[in-house]
């Protein structure tokens, strides 16, 4: 190998050992090269080097991508196999007749004497005719939320806030924040109830953000703030955020909307906490937010915000606390009697944070609220189209023209309750909670799911079916939630479970279910809840994706009785 000048090597003997003997391989490798192509021509060497590079960056592209590589193959492998003649067609056939049987058996499928209203009227109806209408509609509706047999839904309180929200709602019923020179004291009111909501959650100066129509609308435009945020302050363009698999699916749902990717992070088994040190292990160069929840709603479990925010600050991301379903009880649990360790701006990691206000806020459906830590975050959530030619075109949500009177009655129930009342409303949720928890444990053969600490609380058993659970509950006429991975029951309570003997009532219906479980603690699941434990047992889950989405499109479903 020798013939070449030999390079300038240092005064340390070791390192020019080292230095000569990459030399010598290198030489070797140039020589070797070389020899090889001598047969090619200049043009075919750049176009074979060409086609390595491209060949080599898609191979790159495929396996080094935020989804792991046995995710994908598992994907791939399903699809297909739902393509291949026999099986394909043995699925389709199940898929088929489920759907079929989904049809046939659900709320669009109307009683006796009631039908669809398919086209205008040839004449309007009169007021009394209208409200006649929807009295026989009222009769459809089968579950007692008015007596708290649901789990959540129904958050509302006293009755008299009825009357004075639905007198708000009246007076400002034909409003539209959009238009601002015509409705600026909706704009004084949202700006308001942004503001307050940063004080309830120590903002360190003015709060940025804005009212929206619901939970999953503030995360969307969080995501998209973040997402933007980074692209432009960082270069990402192929963006990840990471959560564990017990966020909300709004996270979910604004990855496939954004084109974010999303990574989850298992929980452990027994707590139903997600460790942050396996958070931090997940983030790379293209992730722009991390998420904590408080709580997460399957088993109202609270993330540690305060590592998280130690994290954000170390990696240099966004973290957003989703505080949807405890937004309004948390900021008062200290002053309650329940102290909870810190999980807002407090804490400096923490960039945004989305609160209902229309869960334990007491306001109607269609609100709820996002925070920012910065104004120069918060400029990220705005769209603004310049070169429209009707004009200049900017809003700060989904929606350009939105309904002012869900803002002022939003508004209004905040200034109503006042910090007294949401501190008293949270203890009365609070105390519930931890009573329904003690009289669970209890119970033989019930577990309750983790260390709840606010107001969702789930319980599973590790000797029955708790699916069987479920079936005997609704037919006792409740209406609460059921868990998968692992299979649970869940309710999130509202003063509306507050009422005389209510918790009580729930609690000998679980107890006489138990006893009757634990005689034939294996038996199958039937009806609703087999279908349900069978779902969750079928490993192609877009399979049941197309099933969910079955359920969404019969949802429209306007076909009467005997229709074909």
């Amino acid at each position: 190998m020798s013939g070449d000048p030999l390079p300038v090597l240092t005064d340390n003997p070791y390192f020019n050992q080292v230095g000569l003997v990459l030399y010598d391989y290198f030489t070797f490798f140039k020589t070797t090269v070389n020899n090889e192509f001598k047969q090619y021509e200049i043009w075919q060497v750049m176009l074979i080097t060409v086609a390595l590079t491209l060949m080599s960056e898609a191979i790159l592209n495929f396996l080094i991508q935020d989804e792991p590589l046995l995710s994908r193959f598992k994907k791939g492998l399903f699809k297909a196999v739902r393509v291949t003649p026999i099986i394909g067609a043995m699925i389709k056939e199940k898929v088929d007749k489920t759907k079929a049987e989904m049809a046939n058996d659900g709320p669009w499928v109307l009683p006796e004497g009631h039908s669809y209203q398919t086209k205008l009227p040839e004449k309007g109806l009169s007021d009394k005719e209208v409200l006649g209408v929807l009295d026989k509609y009222n009769s459809l509706n089968d579950v007692s939320w008015q007596k708290g047999r649901c789990s959540g839904t129904i958050y509302c309180a006293e009755e008299d806030k009825n009357e004075l929200l639905s007198e708000v709602y009246k007076n400002y019923c034909w409003t539209n924040p959009l238009h601002v020179d015509c409705f600026k004291d909706v704009r004084k009111m949202e700006a308001e109830v942004v503001a307050m909501c940063g004080e309830m959650f120590h903002h360190p100066g003015k709060a940025s953000g804005s009212v929206t129509s619901g939970g999953t609308e503030s995360i969307l435009m969080s995501m998209k703030t973040h997402r933007d945020w980074a692209r432009e302050t960082k270069g990402i363009d192929k963006p990840n955020i990471v959560c564990a698999i017990t966020a909300h699916p709004a996270f979910d749902k604004a990855a496939a909307y954004f084109k974010i990717h999303i990574i989850h992070i298992p929980v452990d088994p027994v707590t139903y906490a997600v460790n942050p040190r396996d958070i931090a292990n997940a983030i790379n160069s293209n992730t722009i937010c991390i998420v904590g929840s408080v709580p997460q709603y399957p088993h109202g479990i609270m993330d540690d915000i305060a590592a998280l925010s130690e994290i954000a600050v170390r990696y240099d991301v966004g973290l957003h606390v989703d505080a949807c379903l405890g937004g309004f009880l948390i900021p008062f649990m200290e002053d309650a009697g329940f102290p909870l360790p810190p999980f807002d701006f407090r804490l400096p990691g923490v960039t945004a944070i989305s609160i209902d206000t229309h869960k334990y806020g007491y306001t109607y459906k269609g609100s709820s609220v996002v925070l920012y830590r910065s104004v120069e975050t918060f400029y990220h959530q705005i769209t603004s189209t310049t070169e429209w030619p009707g004009g200049i075109y900017a809003s700060p949500t989904l929606a350009g023209s939105r309904p002012g009177a869900n803002i002022a009655v939003t508004w209004a129930a905040m200034m109503s309750f006042g910090r007294d009342g949401y501190v008293s409303a949270t203890s009365e949720v609070i105390r519930g909670a931890r009573y329904l928890i003690a009289g669970l444990e209890k119970i033989e053969g019930v577990e309750v799911m983790g260390s709840p600490v606010i107001s969702c609380v789930a319980w599973t058993s590790k000797i029955f079916n708790i699916y069987n659970m479920s079936s005997d509950l609704t037919k006792k006429g409740w209406n609460l939630a059921v868990l998968q991975f692992p299979a649970g029951i869940h309710i999130a309570l509202t003063r509306r479970h507050m009422s005389p003997g209510v918790i009580d009532q729930l609690l000998l219906d679980i107890k006489e279910s138990a006893a009757v479980q634990m005689l034939n603690p294996g038996a199958a699941a039937s009806g609703a809840a087999a279908m349900y434990g069978m779902a969750a047992q079928i490993p192609d889950r877009s399979i049941v994706g197309d099933i969910s989405r079955e359920f969404w499109r019969l949802y429209y479903s306007t076909k009467n009785n005997g229709e074909s």
